[in-house]
């Protein structure tokens, strides 16, 4: 009885997640996607491709759209270090947030990491990526 009953609980939550992500579009052609708990962020950069000690942005999709980003890091943990700036972070509306100011100053693997808060609570999305 006791393996009916969370069986019907784990359903009836996975149900409620993938309902709820059905109204968040996919990825566009040349956007990365991050899934966390209760967000979804696609993001790309501006200028399409990242280059060693060249400036670039980040355009990022929340979705649900009433999600914040909070902060926009990235570190390189085989070297324990991060960017040498902070890029700040822009409201657009609609999910949508402009981040200006990053600079990867190193070839190598970098861990994105976007801070977002939905529904009262934070939580960090992190992807990894390799700088050529």
């Amino acid at each position: 009885m006791k393996a009916r009953l969370f069986a019907v609980l784990l359903a009836a939550l996975f149900g409620c997640v993938a309902s709820a992500w059905a109204d968040c579009p996919p990825p566009q052609p040349g956007e990365q996607a991050l899934q966390g708990t209760a967000v979804q962020a696609r993001w790309q950069a501006d200028p399409a491709t990242i280059v060693v000690g060249q400036p670039f942005a980040l355009r990022v999709t929340l979705c649900p759209a009433d999600a914040q980003l909070l902060r926009v890091d990235a570190r390189m943990p085989e070297h324990k270090h991060g960017m040498n700036y902070r890029p700040s972070v822009t409201a657009l509306g609609a999910g949508q947030w402009q981040v200006q100011g990053l600079l990867w100053h190193m070839r190598g693997r970098w861990e994105l990491s976007l801070d977002v808060k939905v529904s009262g609570s934070e939580e960090r999305l992190v992807q990894s990526l390799k700088l050529p």
